[in-house]
């Protein structure tokens, strides 16, 4: 398998990669907030199934990430979109994606449910009732226990990671034929070494959600898709074709 070294790139291009999302989505935004609202309608249909379906769901939700970068890279080549396309990865990389699903959705199981273990220790109480009616203790009050912060750091920790290892995974899987294991080992690499870019890309992406909240959530229907396109323009710019016949993985600064 070829493998593909991927770019270092400056902190501007964080906006970028949203930059140039908007300006595929409104070339066809009919068609991207179709996809859009299909998969948040069948993730909301299927979290009414109780536990299996959130769960089912998560596993999933990789292979129409696939078939969403499947989209990205039809419209590059000027072909029709088809809301066909948003299925396309279920028969081509099906397994591998839902493989990928299988890892995320359970280093993630294992950071938010750790805390749980020590919902007794007051700081971790805190975090995790704070939505409740019951109110929480004040800050000066809370002393937590060594062990709890060391959970809660691991936990922060693990969910950094899983989140890069996913990022780019099912775009290395349809649109390079990665394995899923080779696929989320590259995808960590490349966001370790652009963890810049994206921190502003991240704070940029909370900002644009919260202003597309503000007229009866109807932003949504931009932003959501911007950010599902952002994932093929955010690889589009990091991995580098013209080396692929490389045998190693390398970073490349720009």
């Amino acid at each position: 398998m070829n493998r593909i070294p991927f770019r270092t790139v400056p902190l501007s291009h964080g906006y970028r990669w949203i930059r140039t999302a908007f300006d595929m989505y409104r070339h066809h935004p009919l068609m991207w907030i179709g996809y859009s609202v299909t998969i948040v309608l069948i993730g909301a249909a299927m979290s009414l199934v109780p536990f299996a379906g959130t769960l089912v769901f998560q596993l999933i939700a990789p292979v129409f990430n696939g078939g969403l970068m499947l989209a990205c890279k039809a419209q590059q080549r000027g072909e029709t979109l088809a809301f066909k396309h948003l299925f396309s990865a279920f028969n081509s990389h099906g397994s591998r994606l839902v493989t990928i699903g299988g890892i995320y959705m359970t280093g993630m199981l294992i950071a938010f449910t750790l805390p749980a273990l020590f919902s007794n220790d007051p700081l971790i109480h805190a975090l995790l009732y704070s939505t409740q009616t019951t109110t929480p203790p004040p800050l000066d009050a809370l002393h937590p226990s060594l062990a709890a912060a060391l959970v809660l750091l691991f936990s922060l920790t693990l969910f950094t990671l899983m989140l890069m290892a996913y990022w780019f995974a099912p775009a290395l899987v349809v649109l390079a034929d990665f394995q899923a294991l080779e696929a989320m080992k590259l995808s960590l690499s490349a966001c370790t070494a652009n963890f810049a870019p994206f921190l502003l890309y991240g704070i940029l992406m909370v900002v644009l959600l919260v202003v597309g909240s503000l007229p009866m959530l109807l932003g949504f229907l931009v932003v959501i898709p911007v950010g599902f396109i952002s994932y093929f323009t955010a690889w589009e710019d990091l991995f580098d074709y013209s080396q692929s016949a490389s045998s190693d993985l390398e970073s490349v600064s720009l």
